[in-house]
């Protein structure tokens, strides 16, 4: 296993960690930073732990592969990119925007990420 991943591995750990103590302990929603950082820490923790998985799929699916920094980060962009849509509901939830119109203009805009990071190589 490489160092990226076992870094990353230890920072998605810390991360969760932070989340759990921010969500328990420290933070009631009461102003904007907090709703923002406490979904901001989300994000990252969500986005590590969804690329995991996608590394040792690509890791299995090409086994002679030997830049397996090249696997991490393309595994790294669909992990962000599941994060993403994960936390951009919980913002407009937590925001109370969760109208059928903003659900839809933020489906087509997740939609079309989704189209373009499909085509990149």
């Amino acid at each position: 296993m490489i160092k990226l991943v076992k870094f990353s591995i230890f920072l998605n750990v810390v991360l969760w960690v932070l989340w759990f103590v921010l969500l328990f302990f420290w933070i009631s929603p009461d102003t904007y930073m907090e709703i923002f950082l406490f979904l901001g820490v989300l994000f990252l923790c969500l986005g590590l732990s969804f690329s995991f998985p996608f590394y040792f799929f690509y890791k299995k699916k090409y086994p002679k592969f030997t830049d397996l920094k090249q696997l991490f980060r393309r595994a790294m962009k669909w992990g962000v990119f599941i994060s993403f849509g994960i936390v951009i509901v919980a913002f407009l939830r937590a925001f109370h925007i969760d109208t059928l119109l903003n659900i839809g203009l933020v489906g087509i805009f997740y939609i079309a990420i989704f189209v373009h990071l499909r085509g990149r190589k």
